[in-house]
């Protein structure tokens, strides 16, 4: 199969691709980079250092390569917001990739008009009052909130062939949509990422990646990491970094103990099922909802909710048992290779793709 991954958030199509790769099909990905995160991709659509240049270059570059994205079996989105922005013709651009390929495809990932409107009356909790808070002062969600962006975004899924889920959260905003297909976990090269024993040293390295401060809910670690680090200054290390390159943030994640993923969420992330593979405790979403979705019964993560004390006592648990460290640590890397390796997902995506 020849197929087209158009965008990227995250690494989930570089790991999907990678999946792809090694079942024998025929990949090209597409993307920006992600901005600092730096996820690699077959094609780069911001072709200069300069933020400057770059505004020009992601809208050139998609029009000039346009003859490389013909004929595909399955050309999949990684949102309709890929390429949205005021001054590109985003819904004229995707009418010739559907044009021009045999299926289209969107994922429903990162945060999106569906999610931002239904999310809050159909979801028990989220970020949403963070993002309002945090996130739309720092310009990250220019679009989701207007009835112009749900208007686009329901008419590009009507449009799709199918729109997979990747977390409940998601999943849960799209219903009943007549184009929502089943859940596929998010996908992690689990031969790249390898295992190691998750033993403590002096003390129990407790990490925080941050990111989107107001979606991640990093206002609660804060707080918690305050009283913890009051309480029991001789046991924690407690770190809060982010806003790197993908392959050093992986490398700092590694050499920690409990990863606190998110706190506002139904399911676990990215950045999450990462430390999964690698073997770590984390703190995240892992809702019965999600593990239905997911059809699972039963999960290694330490659901949380958005609330500093309700993370405060589940690390209150670890210091107390830091043997658990290492048992859940085992666990987290069996149930990465369960329900998130790259060929299981990739095969999954293959199956989705040709039965719709």
């Amino acid at each position: 199969m020849k197929i087209l991954l158009f965008g990227d958030y995250s690494s989930v199509h570089l790991n999907l691709k990678e999946g792809l790769e090694k079942l024998g099909h025929f990949v090209l990905s597409v993307g920006t980079g992600d901005g600092f995160k730096e996820i690699q991709s077959d094609i780069n659509f911001n072709s200069f250092n300069s933020k400057f240049l770059n505004k020009f270059s992601v809208r050139i570059k998609p029009f000039l390569l346009l003859n490389k994205f013909k004929d595909f079996d399955v050309v999949q989105t990684i949102s309709p917001y890929f390429l949205k922005s005021r001054f590109f013709p985003t819904s004229f651009y995707y009418d010739l990739l559907k044009r021009n390929n045999k299926k289209f495809f969107m994922l429903a990932v990162g945060s999106d008009a569906y999610y931002w409107k239904f999310g809050p009356k159909k979801l028990r909790y989220g970020p949403f009052e963070d993002i309002l808070e945090f996130d739309i002062k720092e310009k990250n969600y220019p679009y989701y909130d207007s009835e112009e962006s749900f208007n686009y975004n329901s008419k590009f899924s009507l449009s799709v062939r199918g729109i997979i889920p990747v977390l409940h959260d998601y999943e849960a905003c799209y219903q009943p949509h007549p184009k929502l297909l089943s859940l596929i976990p998010i996908p992690i090269n689990t031969d790249k990422i390898k295992y190691s024993q998750n033993k403590v040293s002096k003390k129990i390295i407790i990490f925080h990646g941050l990111n989107r401060y107001g979606f991640k809910g990093t206002k609660h670690v804060e707080k918690a990491f305050e009283i913890l680090n009051e309480k029991y200054p001789n046991e924690l290390e407690l770190i809060i970094r982010g806003k790197m390159p993908l392959r050093d943030y992986l490398n700092l994640m590694n050499k920690t103990n409990i990863v606190i993923d998110q706190t506002s969420t139904y399911s676990l992330g990215v950045n999450g099922v990462y430390a999964l593979a690698m073997g770590k405790v984390v703190f995240g979403g892992a809702e019965p909802e999600s593990l239905r979705a997911m059809g699972v019964k039963k999960s290694p993560v330490i659901n949380i909710l958005p609330d500093a004390n309700d993370i405060v006592r589940n690390v209150e648990k670890f210091i107390y048992d830091k043997k658990l460290i290492e048992t859940i640590g085992v666990q987290s890397r069996k149930f990465a290779e369960e329900n998130h390796d790259y060929m299981k997902v990739a095969s999954k995506y293959i199956a989705a793709w040709n039965n719709s």
